[in-house]
Order: structure tokens, then sequence, then C-alpha cells
């Protein structure tokens, strides 16, 4: 996290010995750790400069360090300052931001707000989060305000939310820091109506911090005013200038204060230098350059790195990506984990030396662990992501033969990782299988496999199987036939995860028993259970059209639109997001059953709530707002309104460029969808030269995608060949059309073999085409077969849905009757 707690002032413990005493095993409070920090780093800037070997130079930058000045969220701030003050607020708060964007800061100067106020204020810590309360009960009634990090990766936040409702002291408040919510959030809501209260309020209020920390604030004052803190704590006797080279889109606080440190670093190493340019794209990767260093100094001073066979600094670097990729619990763990970095012997000294490199983290998060790792996180990710691809023995030795501890150690790093760096999405898919097998054999609790399923990223192409294990996992904990809503929760997930995969018919079933269950649940308790109700509605919905039955989806995505209209309305902030979804999905439906006239209403309403939505959040949003705006662009250019279509498309596009940009494992799917609609809507505007370049994009990302994911995207990759096709025909160029229409026909056939009520209106659709570039090449003994088999498969599709398919069967009819003219005529 990046850096900035109090303005200077020393901070004092918040509970006396006493309390300390009666909390026994409870995690240290925020005070004991950041006054001790302080206080070591107000004596080590009075006395002498901190030198490389006394410490590596990214531990600057952590939180709780607090080199930095605390800076802006003065908005925030003051709205949680509120909030603790407020007597009938809701006693759970969450803030939510990506890593670096300074949570752990922003908590840290709250805390240090509320203990100058009277709060008693306390970290809980791993596995502690069942007797916290109760333990500081024991010696005080008091206020107290809880802080739980890394929220998302926490087992025992239902036992601990619990007993914050239940509880009859004079004020408690509990914040939660979470980098995103998710499926971990939807379940913590799944409890007594006092809980769900809590979750529903703190939902409303999440705080989503953005990277911007004050508005009118350049990034080129922050790094300044960063540079002199470092430069002071440093005895740097003139703070460098420092120009940023800027990235695309806002630089988080964390990327900032690496620049201004990276600058310091450079300026120590050439005194004298003038301005000094740092790139925030490359700032974390440059700082590591310093951590190396820093790491063979350390280790060259302990003796590690002399004779034959001493320590290179490519094994040093190994260790310290293993440590901060697996940790250790004891000392002998730890000897152990050199094992796993190649040609590093089992040696007490190196694991004592590791360990004095990056002590165990002592605030909470990582209580119980005898061996810390390199921070701040997002460093760690960089470093462990790039060691591990850049060396397939240590990412084999790393990632097998793992103990439950170290298999979700491991998930949650590469998990985080995954988001910014796309090699630790692919490591990640790696090792979620194995961790399946190690927590089946070793008899994991549910609550682990549900903070496993939460650390993995959705929806994600790479982890998308490995997820749908641990899912699958998860629900085999439950007695079969359970008729829980915690069970139904775990069956819809399964359904989820395994249509992510391309197997909807497989994922039917799950959907309809969590249905099922979810609906006999909300007739007795309706407040409770009809948000779940219409959630696995609208699922059901989306895998009978993934199904090819359109006409079966219908129904259950009209009730999840009744209902979601319904709490909407008493609840707009909880549910809006829900009913924009199901108003999208509506639309889809009436277009699939040839309705698009009917589809154009719900996809308007859907548009303008994404639109509101995105401009207050639009990290979250963006992303729905751009598939809205795509789907309402298809409904226009059904209706023969591709004017209209236009802009909607290129919006959508322009969005999912720079979504993919950033994030190509979840967006580069929905980029391609939205460039093949765009090629389409330049085909119907008679553009057909504007029409080729997107519908060749599209085909570039679908074809990577079906190589690596054949059973999810090789449909739309046939349907973009099949594209292709016709828009070299539009252009005249024939002989160009023929290959992609014989490759979408290929993969139709297989399609339609396995999935026929799905994929035989595609196969029919493109033997038409294929049969009319043949007819037009001269080519008419060719051609007359394959379209006689599309007017057979569209007379089958007639007869079963006369109103859907009739109008092309009589189409077929009609050119199979000229082409068979011409063939007599010559």
């Amino acid at each position: 996290m990046a850096g900035a707690v109090t303005d200077g002032k020393a901070l004092t413990a918040v509970v006396g010995a006493a309390l300390a005493g009666a909390l026994g095993a409870f995690a240290p409070t925020v005070y004991d750790a950041a006054a001790a920090r302080r206080r070591a780093m107000d004596e080590a800037a009075s006395a002498a400069a901190l030198t490389d070997l006394d410490a590596g130079p990214a531990t600057l930058l952590t939180a709780r360090r607090a080199v930095v000045e605390f800076t802006g969220r003065a908005e925030e701030l003051r709205a949680l300052e509120g909030w603790c003050a407020d007597q009938a607020a809701a006693r759970m708060r969450l803030v939510t931001g990506p890593g670096g964007v300074g949570k752990t800061r922003l908590m840290l100067e709250l805390s240090a707000r509320m203990h100058d106020r009277g709060w008693g204020v306390a970290e809980v810590g791993e596995r502690q989060e069942a007797t916290a309360l109760e333990r500081y009960r024991q010696a005080s009634d008091g206020r107290v305000l809880l802080v739980v990090d890394y929220a998302e990766t926490r087992t025992g936040l239902d036992a601990l939310l619990a007993s914050v409702v239940a509880d009859q002291g004079k004020g408690v408040r509990l914040l939660l820091l979470a980098r995103s919510v998710g499926e971990w959030w939807d379940r913590l809501g799944a409890g007594e109506p006092p809980v769900r209260k809590a979750h529903t309020r703190a939902t409303v209020e999440r705080m989503e911090l953005a990277s911007e920390v004050q508005p009118g604030l350049s990034e080129a004052q922050v790094v300044a005013a960063a540079a002199a803190d470092f430069a002071r704590v440093r005895h740097l006797a003139r703070v460098p200038d420092i120009a940023l080279v800027r990235g695309r889109g806002p630089a988080r606080i964390l990327d900032l204060h690496a620049a201004a440190l990276v600058g310091v670093l450079e300026a120590e190493q050439a005194p004298g230098t003038g301005t000094l340019h740092v790139d925030l794209a490359e700032v974390l990767a440059d700082l590591l350059g310093h951590e190396r260093r820093f790491w063979l100094r350390s280790a060259e001073a302990a003796g590690l790195c002399a004779g034959p066979g001493g320590l290179t600094s490519g094994m040093l670097a190994q260790l310290v990506a293993a440590a901060s990729l697996l940790g250790a619990r004891d000392r002998s763990e730890a000897v152990a984990l050199l094992e796993r970095v190649p040609e590093v012997p089992r040696s007490g000294q190196v694991a004592d030396w590791l360990r004095s490199l990056y002590p165990p983290d002592t605030d909470g998060a990582g209580v119980g662990e005898w061996l810390g790792g390199l921070r701040p996180d997002r460093l760690a990710e960089l470093h462990v992501s790039r060691e591990l691809a850049g060396s397939d023995e240590l990412a084999q030795r790393c990632l097998r033969d793992l103990n439950t501890a170290q298999a979700r150690q491991a998930l949650i790093v590469l998990g985080r990782a995954s988001v910014d760096y796309g090699p630790a999405a692919e490591l990640l898919r790696q090792i979620v299988p194995l961790v399946a097998r190690v927590a089946a054999e070793l008899e994991a609790p549910r609550e682990t496999l549900a903070a496993i399923s939460a650390a993995i990223p959705y929806p994600s192409l790479a982890l998308a199987e490995a997820h749908a294990i641990i899912a699958r996992k998860g629900l085999d904990t439950f007695p079969a036939g359970e008729r829980s809503g915690d069970r139904a929760s775990w069956l819809a997930t399964v359904g989820i995860l395994t249509a992510q995969l391309g197997h909807p018919a497989d994922a039917l079933p799950a959907e309809q028993e969590a249905l099922a269950i979810r609906r006999e649940l909300a007739e007795r308790h309706p407040d409770r259970y009809r948000p779940d109700l219409a959630r696995s509605l609208s699922n059901l919905g989306v895998r009978f059209w993934e199904l090819g039955h359109p006409a079966d989806a219908l129904p259950p995505t009209q009730q999840a639109v009744t209902i979601y209209r319904e709490l909407a309305e008493r609840d707009p902030d909880r549910y809006r997001p829900d009913l924009a979804a199901s108003l999208s999905n509506l639309g889809v439906r009436f277009w699939e059953l040839g309705h698009p006239a009917d589809a154009l209403s719900p996809a308007h309403q859907a548009v303008t709530i994404y639109q509101e939505l995105a401009e207050r959040h639009p990290d979250r949003y963006r992303p729905d707002l751009a598939a809205s705006l795509t789907n309402l662009g298809i409904w226009f250019s059904e209706l023969g309104h591709p004017a209209d279509a236009l802009p909607l498309t290129q919006q959508a596009v322009t969005i999912y460029q720079e979504l993919a940009e950033r994030h190509p494992d979840h967006h580069r799917p929905d980029l391609a969808r939205a460039l093949s609609n765009l090629g389409m809507q330049f085909s119907e505007l008679s553009r057909p030269a504007d029409a080729l370049p997107p519908t060749q994009q599209a085909i570039t990302i679908r074809r990577e995608l079906a190589e690596r994911y054949p059973d999810r995207y090789r449909p739309d990759l046939a349907r973009s060949l099949s594209h292709l096709g016709v828009r070299f025909m539009e252009l005249g160029r024939l002989a160009d059309a023929l290959p992609p229409a014989q490759q979408a026909v290929t993969i139709y056939r297989e399609l339609a073999e396995r999935h026929p009520d799905r994929y035989r209106p595609d196969l029919a659709a493109c033997l038409t085409n294929i049969g009319i570039t043949l007819a037009l090449l001269e080519r008419l003994d060719e051609a007359l077969p394959l379209v006689r088999q599309g007017m057979d498969l569209w007379q089958d599709l007639a007869n079963r849905d006369a109103q859907r398919f009739e109008t092309r069967y009589a189409a077929s009819v009609d050119l199979l009757r000229a082409l068979t003219g011409e063939a007599d005529d010559s």
C-alpha cells in the first residue's frame, strides 16, 4: 500500500497493559505497531541515514512506516470520521480499491484520529475474527474501531460481523479493507436479519478509492513532496528534481511515491545529476533493481556469497520470490523452503538471513508467521511473477507439494498479481488444480475453499477451469440434497463457472437446483432471499440462451426484471446495478426471439442506468456500460437503423480497447465482440472498406482465444470467419471470401453435432453464404449441394419454430430456385 500516516505526531498504544493481557493472542493494536515503527524511524532519522544494509529501500514505501507525510483524502476521512461518530450509522463500513491506491494508509490515519478522540483501535489478526470483539470486551466496554485489512482473503468474517451487530458495548465500528467486492462479499451478507441489514448498508455506503488523492494536487506535486521526505530520512543534502514519464491513465499513489524514492536513490548514486526522469510504467521494476543490490550487499556481509558454493544474485532473487510467495510458519519450514530454489541447500544460516531481510509482519494479517516477504504488496507481486515466469524449474518447485497454508498464500499472491501482471495468471492456472487436490486430501474446511475461490479473479480466461474445480470441491462439502441458502450459493457458483468453460448443458442442473432452493427460501423469508432468487432466475435465463432455447430463457429473465425492479425501488443504490444487468439480458432474450423492437426499451433503460453508475464508479461499471451500448447498437441495427447503432458501438469499442490494454485476460473477448459488431454496422451503412479492419481484428483476437480455450471461443471464431467472408464478398474479393467461409462451415458442423439447437441456425446461414460465394465464382456444381443442405436445415428449423425461421426457409427456397434456373440455363 502507498504510504502516509500521521502528521508527524508520535503514536501511542490504544489500550493499557491490562487490556493487552486480556486480548492474549489477539493481534497487536494498530498503535502498538505504528508507534514502534514511527519511533524507530524518528530515531534513525535523527541519528544516521538509513542504509541499504539496515533495510531494503522498498520498506520506506510501506504504509506502516509512514515515511511520507499523509496527503489528501479529506472527503474520505470526513465521511469515515462521521461514520464513527454517528450513533445511528451502520456498524460496518467497506473501503475498496486496487493495490497501491492507499487503503492501508487511510486506515492508519483514521485510526490515529479516532484514538485522539478516545476510541480504542485494534487490527483484527488472521484467524482471530471469531473472538476478536469478545476478547476486547473482556477488558473494556468502551468505543472501539476494529480494522480488517485484506478482508477478501479472510475466512472468519461472518463470525466477526455477527459479534459486531450483537455487541452491547458503548460503540463498535468495523472497517473492512479489500481490493474489490465479489463472491466473498456476497456470502458475508447471507446471515440473520441484523447481519443482512449491516451488510446492505455497507454495500450502499461502500467507499471506492480513486487514484487521485486530492483534487487539484498534481502528480508532480505528490512526487516532489514524497522525494523531500525520502531525502530527509536518507540524509540526502539536496532533494532531486524529478520529472515523470507518464503512463496511460491515472497513477496510483504507490507508483508516485515509488517514483520519488527511485529518484532519491538515483541521486544518491550520482550526486550532482540534473533533472532525473522516472518512467511511471517501469518504476516498480526500477525499484526492484535497487532492492536486488540491497540483497546482494546484505548476503555478502553475512558471508553467504563467498566461495564456490556461495549464493549468486540470481539465487538471492529467487529466494526472496519463494519467501514472498509461500512464507513460513516456523524456522524448520523456512529451511525446507530453501530447497524450492534450484541449487540452494538447506541452511539455517540462509533461513535466518532471509528472516532478517524481511521480518514477519506482526500487524495483524501475518500473525503466526515466522518469515515475512517483500513489501509493498505490488512490488512483491511483480517480483514473484517475473521470477517464476522466468524459470520453469523455480515455478515447478514452488507450485508443487504445498500444504494448505502455502497453497492459500500462493493463491492470494498470484490472484492479486494476475490483475496487473499477465504471467501471474498462467502461474495461477497451474496451481489451482493442485491446490484443489491438496485441499481435498487434507480435508480442508469449506471456509478455506471459499477463501481460495475469493482469491481467484472472475471472470478470467486463464483461471476458469481451476476456479470451477475449487467451486465443485466446496459444493461437495455439503450433504447431498441439503436445501440451505449457503448450498444454493455454491450451486450457483458451480453453474456460472461451468458455463464460463463453455459447457452450459453441464451447468444447467446446478443452476436449476439453486433456483429451486432459493424459490422455497424466498417464499418463507422474502426479504432475505428474493435478491438471491432474482439472481438465479437471471442466471437460468442466460443458460437457456446459451443452449439455444430463447423461448425457455424469456420467462425467468422477465421474472428477474420484475423482482429487481421492486428491489431497486426500495433500495436503488444496492439494486440498480442488478436491475440494469437483468434489463440488458431481457433485451438479448427478445432479440433472440426475433423481436428487436421489444428489445429496445429494456436496452435503453440499461444504458441509462449504467451511464449514471459509470460516472460515479468508472472502474466498476464501464465494462457494463460498454456491454449495454453494444447490445443497444445491435438492436438498432436489427431494426434497420445502422446510423443510430454506429456511434454506440464505436463508444463501446473505445471503452473495451482501454479495458483490454489494462486487463487483457478479462476484456479481450469483449473487445472482439464489439469489433465484430462494428464491422457489421459499417457493412450495413455500405462502407465495406471501413468494415474490413475491425472484422479482421476481431478474428485475430478470437483465433488466439480459440487456440487456448476451444470449447468457449470456437463458436465466436466461426462467427467472425463467416462475417469476414461476407466482408470480402462486399468488396468484390470473392476468392478471398471463400477460405474464411469454409473454415466457418467446418467449425459449425462440429458444433452443430454436439449442440444442434444452438448451432444449426448458424450452420444453415454459413452454408447459404458459402453457396452464394461459389455461385458468384461460377462454381455452381459445388454451390448447389451446400445451398440444398442449408435449405434442408432451414426447413427443419421452420417446422419446429415457424415464427423464427419461416422467412429464412422461404429465402433459401428462392435462392435454390434461382441457382437451379441458372444451372438449367447453362
